[in-house]
C-alpha cells in the first residue's frame, strides 16, 4: 500500500488491519515499516513510505519503487485523496507505467464533495484501466469494497499502460527500449524494456547505476545522447495527460464554499495568535497527563508494592539465599516497577500527540513554527522531528530524511535531544511529584518544557551561525484537512509507540537494574550502596565534576547510568536508596534533596547526553563519529552550565 502523504494512508491501513498490524524498520533503513493481516479475508497488508513519486531522489521513494519492484506484490494499493486528484494521480500514472498490478482507494470523499468536487469514478476507472473504489476510511466507508476488489484484481493480468509522449521523445522511447530488451535483457524482464527507457531518459539515479554493470548498454548510452530537457518534457506529458483525465471525471459546482478546515485555520495559522494557541494546547497536554494519570500511577504503585511483599514473603518461605532475594526485590522488582508505574502517564502523552497528529493540527504547528524557526535558520519541517522527539529521540533523528538540506537535518538531529522524551518525562513525572502537588508538578514540567523551546532556539541560532553556515531550504508543505481522530486509530498509535517504552523496561532497563544491583551489592560484605561498593566507587570517581551543581555520590551513579535509558535513573535510585516501592522513594528522595537541588537535577536531566540508542542512531544518519561524538560532548556541557546558572540564580533568588 502506498499513496502521498496526507491522504489518510495511515487511516486505510489501520482500518484494513485493525489491531493486526506490526511495526519496525525495513531490513538495513532507519525507515518504518507497518505491516499487517487484513481484518476481512486472508491477505498481508504492506504499509510503504508516503510518497509523491517513483523518482527516486528520496530514500522513501527507493523503497516503495523497490519493493514493488522486488517482491511483485500480488495487488499495490495507491491511496488518493480524492480533494486533490490530479497531483495525487502522478503517483498513480507512474505506478501504471512501473507495471503495478494496482487497485486505486479514492479516500476523503467527503472532503472533495464539501469542497464542491463531484467524481465520476466509473469514469475514472474505464481512463485510467485500473479499478478505483471510492472510500471514507476515517469512517470506514468503502473498506470491505476496496478488499473483494483487491482479490479480484490480484488474479488478474495486468494491462499494459502507454502515455503517448510525442512523436519526437516516443521515437526515442521506442529505441532505446529495443535497445534495453537486446543489450541487457535481464533488466528488462525485471523492470521493463519501456520503463527502463523512461527513466534513463529522466536520468534516474537508480537506474543508472544499474545501467552501469551492463556493459554493452553502457556503451550505447554514451554514444546517444538525450536532451537535457527531456526529463522535464516527461513529467510535462504526465501532467497533461493527467489534467485531461480530470477535467473528463471532475465536476465542480457553481461556488466554492470555505471549509471548516479553512475557517480553523484562519485562527491557527495566524501571525499573532498561532504560537500563543500552539503554546496553550502543550500546556493543557501536560496538566492533563498529570492530573488524569495520577490515581493509576498511585494504582499501580501499590500493585507493585504488593508484588514486593508476597514475591519476598514466598522466597523466604522457600529459604532462598539473601542474594537472590535482594536481587529480585531490589534488582528486579523495584528496578523496573520505579519505572513501569508511569505508564499511564506515558499512554496518556501519547494518546494526546496521537490525537493532535490525527487531526492535522501538527502540521499546522509546523507551518506556524516556521516563522520562529526561520530566525535561527532552521526549516519549517524540522519543527515535525522535534514534536516527535516528545515520544523519542530514536525516531526524531531517523525523520530527519525528510529534510531535503544536508545541513538542516545536522543541525535537526543536534538539537532533537534537548527534547524532553518520554524517558525523561518518567524521571521528572517522578521527581516532581516527591516535592510538588499534582497541580505544581505539572508546572515545574511545563517550565522544562519552555526551557528546552528556549535554548533549541539559542543553540539552533549558534549553530546556523558558527558552525553549520549557510541558508536552510525553502519550506513547502501540504495541509492536510482536519479531521475527528478515530477512537480505534488514537489507541493503535498510543500502543505501537508505548511498546518500545514497555519493552525497554523488560529488556534494557530490566538488565541495567540488575547490573546496578550487583554493582551496589558487591564485594560481599562492604554494605548495599555503600561508599566501598563497586557503584560508591564508580560515584565517588565522577562526584569532584558534579559537585558544583549539588550532586552527591549516588545522584552522580544514577545519571551515569541513564546513559542506557532515561527511566534507568529511577530505578537506579531505587536500588542505591534500597526503597521498594515508589511512593517510599519520593519520600526519601524529599528528605534528601531541597527544591532548589530536585530542579537542577531535572534540569541536567533534561539536557544532558542522549541515551545509547539515540547516539547509534545519530552516528548512522550522519555516518561521522565527529557529529556523534559533538553531539555527547556538547549536550554534556550545556547541561553542566545550565544546570549550574540556575543553581546560582536559586541561591540568589533565596530558593532553598
Amino acid at each position: 500500500m502506498t499513496g502521498n502523504p496526507n491522504t489518510g494512508k495511515s487511516t486505510v491501513f489501520n482500518a484494513l488491519t485493525g489491531s493486526r498490524q506490526e511495526v519496525g524498520n525495513w531490513p538495513g533503513k532507519t525507515v518504518e515499516k507497518k505491516w499487517g493481516d487484513l481484518r476481512y479475508g486472508k491477505g498481508l497488508v504492506v504499509d510503504l513510505p508516503g510518497t509523491y513519486s517513483l523518482t527516486a531522489y528520496s530514500l522513501e521513494e527507493r523503497i516503495a519503487r523497490n519493493f514493488i519492484v522486488e517482491e511483485k506484490p500480488d495487488v499495490v494499493l495507491d491511496v488518493v485523496d480524492a480533494s486533490n486528484l490530479e497531483r495525487n494521480l502522478y503517483l498513480a500514472v507512474q505506478l501504471i507505467e512501473l507495471g503495478a498490478n494496482l487497485v486505486i482507494a479514492l479516500n476523503m470523499m467527503d472532503v472533495a464533495e464539501c469542497r464542491g468536487f463531484r467524481i465520476d469514478v466509473e469514469k475514472l476507472s474505464e481512463l485510467l484501466g485500473v479499478p478505483v473504489i471510492p472510500t471514507i476510511a476515517s469512517r470506514e466507508k468503502g473498506i470491505k469494497e476496496l478488499i473483494r476488489e483487491s482479490a479480484k484484481t490480484a488474479k488478474k493480468r495486468k494491462r499494459r499502460f502507454l502515455i503517448d509522449y510525442g512523436k519526437a521523445l516516443e521515437a526515442k522511447i521506442t529505441e532505446l527500449e529495443k535497445q534495453v530488451s537486446m543489450l541487457a535483457p535481464a533488466l528488462a524482464e525485471k523492470y521493463g524494456a519501456r520503463w527502463i527507457a523512461i527513466k534513463t531518459i529522466e536520468k534516474d539515479e537508480e537506474v543508472l547505476a544499474s545501467i552501469k554493470k551492463e556493459r554493452k548498454l553502457k556503451d550505447y548510452l554514451r554514444d546517444h545522447a538525450y536532451n537535457e530537457d527531456a526529463d522535464v518534457e516527461i513529467a510535462e506529458k504526465r501532467y497533461r495527460y493527467i489534467n485531461g483525465i480530470a477535467k473528463k471525471v471532475v465536476k465542480r459546482t457553481s461556488f466554492a464554499k470555505l471549509t471548516t478546515s479553512d475557517h480553523i485555520d484562519k485562527i491557527v495559522t495566524n501571525n499573532w495568535v498561532g504560537i500563543p494557541i500552539f503554546l496553550l494546547l502543550m500546556y493543557v497536554v501536560y496538566q492533563l497527563v498529570f492530573a488524569l494519570g495520577d490515581p493509576f500511577v498511585t494504582m499501580i504503585g501499590e500493585a507493585l508494592s504488593w508484588v514486593a511483599v508476597h514475591a519476598q514473603t514466598l522466597l523466604i518461605s522457600y529459604h532462598a539465599p539473601d542474594w537472590l532475594v535482594s536481587l529480585v526485590i531490589s534488582g528486579m522488582i523495584e528496578g523496573i516497577g520505579n519505572v513501569l508505574v508511569f505508564l499511564p502517564n506515558i499512554l496518556l502523552l501519547f494518546a494526546a500527540i496521537a490525537i493532535l497528529e490525527d487531526s492535522g493540527y501538527m502540521a499546522r504547528a509546523a507551518f506556524v513554527m516556521d516563522r520562529v524557526m526561520s530566525k535561527i535558520g532552521l526549516h519549517g519541517k524540522s519543527f515535525i522531528s522535534l514534536v516527535l522527539a516528545f515520544g523519542c529521540n530514536v525516531p526524531a533523528v531517523m525523520s530527519v530524511r525528510t529534510l531535503e538540506n544536508e545541513k538542516d537535518r545536522t543541525i535537526t538531529m543536534l538539537l532533537s535531544s534537548l527534547i524532553p522524551c518520554n524517558a525523561r518525562m518518567v524521571v521528572f513525572v517522578f521527581i516532581a511529584g516527591a516535592f510538588f502537588e499534582p497541580e505544581a508538578a505539572a508546572q515545574v514540567v511545563w517550565s522544562l518544557v519552555l526551557l528546552s523551546f528556549v535554548l533549541i532556539m539559542a543553540m539552533g541560532w549558534l549553530f546556523r551561525k558558527f558552525l553549520i553556515t549557510g541558508s536552510r531550504a525553502p519550506f513547502v508543505m501540504e495541509l492536510p484537512p482536519y479531521h475527528v481522530p478515530s477512537l480505534k486509530a488514537v489507541v493503535l498509535h498510543m500502543w505501537q509507540r508505548s511498546q518500545m517504552f514497555v519493552k525497554k523496561a523488560g529488556t534494557f532497563i530490566l538488565a541495567m537494574a540488575i547490573i546496578m544491583w550487583f554493582l551496589a551489592a558487591y564485594p560481599e560484605g562492604v554494605g548495599y550502596g555503600s561508599s566501598q561498593s563497586y557503584l560508591g566507587q564508580l560515584g565517588q570517581l565522577f562526584a569532584p565534576i558534579f559537585v558544583p551543581l549539588g550532586f552527591d555520590s549516588i545522584t552522580t551513579v544514577a545519571l551515569l547510568s541513564g546513559f542506557v535509558a532515561k527511566e534507568v535513573v529511577i530505578s537506579s535510585f531505587g536500588v542505591l536508596y534500597g526503597v521498594a516501592d515508589e511512593a517510599a522513594l519520593q519520600q526519601t528522595i524529599a528528605a534528601a534533596w531541597t527544591p532548589l537541588q530536585a530542579y537542577v537535577f531535572m534540569v541536567f536531566t533534561l539536557l544532558y547526553i542522549p541515551c545509547f540508542a539515540t547516539v547509534a542512531v545519530i552516528k548512522k544518519e550522519t555516518g561521522s563519529w565527529k557529529w556523534t561524538l559533538f553531539a555527547v560532548g556538547y549536550t554534556l556541557a550545556l547541561a553542566w552550565f545550565v544546570s549550574f546558572m540556575v543553581l546560582q540564580a536559586g541561591h540568589l533568588l533565596g530558593v532553598g
